[in-house]
Order: structure tokens, then C-alpha cells, then sequence
């Protein structure tokens, strides 16, 4: 009991410590699941900035023909480092959750167009 106690507040600590230091874009925070595996080493999580982003919505745009919600693009360009550290047949999956076309008037604001 003692020790799922422990593992809770890391958890909590994990998920007040990641929201505190969140770009502006998105809200930056992570549940007690992912502070868990992270502090598991099961999972190994990656930052981007919004310019990031930005650049990592206009790639998957321009490659895929997709346009991902903010959120997401946070998740593109740190997929590509890690790929490009990853034997040749290795494959990663970004799940691209989310609507991008919501936030099309605010990429426009972001990019000064």
C-alpha cells in the first residue's frame, strides 16, 4: 500500500512539475498513466516548441496532405529525431488525433499572415 502511495505522488508531482513548464499552445500536462510509465522508463517523452510545431503542422501538411491539430504538431519534428536515431526498418507512429482545420485561424495569427 505504501509503495502505491509513493508511485501516486510522483505521479502527481510528474503532472504538476510537466504543466508548469508547458509552451503556450497547448496545456502541457500528462495524466498519472503517462508519469508512471514514465518514471517506469517504460516511455521516454519528448518536448517541442510552438515554433516547432508550426513547422511540424506545415511539414505533415505538405508531405501527407494532412493538417493536424496543434496538439499533435507538438509531436511531429521530435518523431523525426528519434526516427532518424533508429535502425533504417524501424518504424514510429504518430497518432494524429484531433482536427487541425480548428486551428487554422490561429496558425494564420501565429505566422503573422
Amino acid at each position: 500500500m505504501r509503495e502505491e502511495r509513493q508511485a501516486a505522488h510522483r505521479c502527481t508531482h510528474r503532472s504538476l512539475q510537466l504543466f508548469q513548464s508547458a509552451p503556450a499552445i497547448r496545456p502541457g500536462t500528462i495524466g498519472p498513466e503517462h508519469a508512471f510509465l514514465r518514471d517506469c522508463e517504460r516511455a521516454e517523452y519528448r518536448q517541442a516548441s510552438d515554433a516547432e510545431a508550426l513547422e511540424g503542422l506545415q511539414l505533415c501538411a505538405k508531405l501527407e496532405g494532412i493538417i493536424p491539430a496543434l496538439e499533435t504538431a507538438h509531436a511531429i519534428l521530435p518523431a523525426i529525431r528519434v526516427a532518424r536515431e533508429l535502425p533504417p526498418y524501424d518504424a514510429i507512429i504518430v497518432n494524429v488525433s484531433g482536427r487541425g482545420d480548428k486551428d487554422v485561424q490561429q496558425v494564420a495569427e501565429l505566422q503573422g499572415q
